[in-house]
């Protein structure tokens, strides 16, 4: 091969080489990967982003370790696309949280790498959630008030319905007290007040009787104290006479309960006498026979009469 033609290849190979590492670094870019970047990618899925923009710092453990990249809008969520230093070591457990970096500033991605041990590769994908910052709170809020004002809304129309239904009820209560106080009052002039007046004239007429016989009521005070005092002096007196007759009157009651077990039992002559039948128809026999021997009397007295002889003196002749 001539110098010429060789000279000729190299060049045609050379420009077909940059060629192909031009259109390989231009899909590269399109694509949005940087083969000379210090940065490795990954994916964070939140289910809103509000706020946060492309260039947005990413950090670490509160270090900015990185900026956010792009985003893709999905149907329920957004994935973030973040850049992070390639010193950083993220994690299967890795966590993303969206926060404010100021009180009222723009945002950052915080990112706790995790610990599992089983590392993500590039453009992994991981969860993340969204803490609203105050402009959350805001809007919070007014959707809060707008519901408040509904609800105090109602709470009017309520207290008006109630206020409606109570005014007609306590017009009818009031009424209903009125009838009542009406009907009280009639009962009081038709039965109380004779009643009351009736004890009122009772009074009166006790009073009366009081002061009248005042002087009657303190002779029998002063005779029922006298009384009281003689009957004290008497029981001091006979206080030994009184014990004596007590202690009689135990005697009394022991001696008649052991008579009356006597009587109750049966191994003693008194208690035969009592829980015995036979003394009883020996009674009933004896008078029996009585009352026969009465009847043939009354039916026959001579039989009995003809060997007595009776002399009757009735002139005191002595015959």
């Amino acid at each position: 091969m001539r110098p010429e033609e060789k000279r000729q290849e190299i060049i045609v190979g050379v420009v077909v080489l940059i060629i192909l590492t031009i259109t390989v670094m231009g899909i590269m870019w399109g694509n949005k990967a940087d083969i000379f970047s210090s940065r490795s990618y990954y994916t964070v899925r939140v289910a809103r982003a509000s706020g946060l923009e492309e260039g947005d710092p990413v950090t670490v453990s509160g270090v900015p370790k990185g900026v956010v990249d792009d985003f893709i809008v999905r149907k329920d969520s957004v994935d973030i696309i973040i850049g992070v230093d390639k010193d950083i070591m993220l994690y299967s457990d890795a966590f993303a949280i969206i926060s404010n970096q100021e009180l009222l500033g723009s945002k950052k991605v915080e990112v706790n790498p995790g610990n599992s041990g089983r590392r993500l590769g590039d453009r992994a994908l991981f969860r993340g959630a969204f803490a609203g910052g105050l402009e959350d709170i805001f809007e919070t809020t007014g959707a809060i008030s707008t519901d408040f004002q509904t609800l105090l809304g109602n709470f009017n129309k309520t207290v008006l319905l109630l206020n409606k239904a109570m005014e007609e009820d306590v017009q009818a209560s009031l009424h209903t007290i009125h009838n009542t106080s009406k009907l009280i009052d009639s009962l009081m002039v038709a039965d109380i007040q004779p009643g009351l007046f009736a004890m009122k004239s009772a009074l009166q007429k006790a009073e009366h009787m009081v002061d009248t016989k005042r002087e009657d009521i303190d002779t029998i005070v002063t005779n029922l104290k006298t009384v009281s005092n003689t009957l004290n002096t008497v029981v001091d007196d006979n206080k030994d006479k009184l014990s004596r007759s007590l202690a009689s009157l135990d005697k009394i009651s022991t001696d008649l309960s052991r008579l009356s077990v006597r009587l109750k039992d049966p191994t003693t002559s008194l208690g035969r006498m009592t829980t015995s039948d036979s003394l009883y128809v020996k009674l009933d026999s004896i008078s029996y026979n009585i009352n026969e021997i009465v009847k043939e009397i009354k039916a026959d007295p001579k039989k009995y009469l003809e060997h007595i002889k009776v002399n009757v003196d009735m002139f005191g002749g002595g015959k």
